[in-house]
C-alpha cells in the first residue's frame, strides 16, 4: 500500500516527543569528541517523510528492476526460532551477510518498516537480519536503492558502512523525499538540497586523519536533543559507522551530524568521524524526514 509522505516537524522547530531511553543504550559510542552519557533524551518527531513529495505509484524504484508488470517473487516462511537467531539491523547491530552497496543512490524514495520484519539477502532467499519498527525512538523509514518483483532493496543502518537487505513491499507505507544532502570531505562543506536547489552551504569540522569521516551513500536515521549537552544539545544520527573505531564511548561508533560550540571546533580535521556543523545547518536538519539520502563524498 501506498502512503503519502508525511513530516511531524514543518518548519524550523520540529515537535518533540520524549521516549524512555538508557544512557548506554540509546546514544553512547556515537563518534564525538567526549563521553556522552544521555538522561531523558527527547527524540525529533519527523519520523516520516515530505509532505509535498510525490510518491509512487508503482512498484519501479528510483533504480528498479521490475515494474508492475513483473512476476511477485513470493515471500518465504520465517518460522519464529529462526526471526529470533538473527542479528537485528540497528545502529548498535552488524548484518555480516548483508549485500554492500555504497554507491547506488535512493533518489529520495522511502519505505516504512512499521514492524519487526525479516529482510534477506536476495528476494525470496534465506532471511539475514531483522528489522526493527523504531531506531533510536524514530519510527523506522529506510531508503529504497532498488526494486525487483514486488521487493526493495533498502539501506540498513547497521555495519558494515553500505550494507542492504531486501523486504517484501506489500503493506508497506512509502513516500519519497525532495530533501538531499551532500558532504564534500576535500572541500569541507555540508550543503542540503531541496529537489535540487540549494537551501544552504556550510563549512564543516569533519574526523582526523587517524578516525576518517566514511564515505559513501548513507542516510538519515534519527533526530534527537539533550539539553544537558553543552557541546551539541541536537544530535542527527545517520546510517553510517567509523571505519577505524569499533566502538567509542561503549557505543557502535555510528556517525552523526552535530554542533560544536567553538568555530575552530567546526572546521578542518576535528572530530573522531563526527560532521561537525554550525546552528544554521542544524536547524534545516529539524525539516529533514528520517530516510533523507546523505552522500558524503571523498
Amino acid at each position: 500500500m501506498t502512503q503519502p509522505g508525511r513530516h511531524r516537524g514543518g518548519g524550523g522547530s520540529s515537535p518533540l516527543g520524549a521516549v524512555g531511553m538508557s544512557a548506554a543504550g540509546v546514544v553512547a559510542g556515537f563518534v564525538i569528541v567526549a563521553l556522552v552519557v544521555f538522561f531523558g533524551v527527547k527524540v525529533f518527531g519527523h519520523d516520516g517523510n515530505d509532505p509535498t513529495a510525490s510518491s509512487p505509484t508503482n512498484s519501479q524504484g528510483a533504480n528498479g528492476t521490475g515494474g508492475t508488470g513483473a512476476a511477485v517473487i513470493p515471500v518465504p516462511d520465517v518460522p519464529k526460532s529462526v526471526l529470533a537467531k538473527l542479528p537485528r539491523a540497528t545502529t548498535d547491530g552488524k548484518v555480516s551477510k548483508a549485500p554492500i552497496d555504497l554507491t547506488s543512490a535512493s533518489d529520495g524514495r522511502t519505505i516504512e518498516v512499521a514492524q519487526d520484519m525479516p529482510a534477506f539477502a536476495e528476494p525470496g532467499a534465506d532471511p539475514i537480519a531483522v528489522i526493527p519498527d523504531k531506531q533510536i525512538g524514530s519510527t523506522t523509514w529506510l531508503p529504497v536503492i532498488r526494486t525487483q518483483a514486488g521487493w526493495a532493496q533498502v539501506r540498513l543502518p547497521s555495519r558494515p558502512n553500505g550494507a542492504t537487505a531486501w523486504i517484501p513491499e506489500a503493506g508497506l507505507g512509502q513516500a519519497r523525499t525532495k530533501w538531499a544532502v551532500t558532504v564534500k570531505l576535500d572541500k569541507g562543506t555540508i550543503t542540503v538540497t531541496h529537489d535540487g536547489t540549494s537551501k544552504g552551504t556550510w563549512p564543516i569540522g569533519q574526523g582526523k586523519p587517524s578516525t576518517p569521516t566514511p564515505v559513501g551513500q548513507t542516510f538519515l536515521l534519527s533526530g534527537f536533543v539533550d539539553p544537558e549537552q553543552n557541546f551539541s544539545p541536537v544530535i542527527y544520527a545517520l546510517g553510517a559507522h567509523s571505519d577505524t573505531l569499533d566502538s567509542y564511548g561503549g557505543g557502535p561508533g555510528t556517525v552523526a551530524v552535530h554542533g560544536w560550540p567553538t568555530e575552530d571546533g567546526r572546521n578542518g580535521h576535528v572530530s573522531h568521524g563526527c560532521v561537525r556543523v554550525p546552528d544554521a545547518a542544524l536547524k534545516l536538519f529539524a525539516k529533514l524526514p528520517t530516510g533523507t539520502p546523505v552522500d558524503i563524498v571523498a
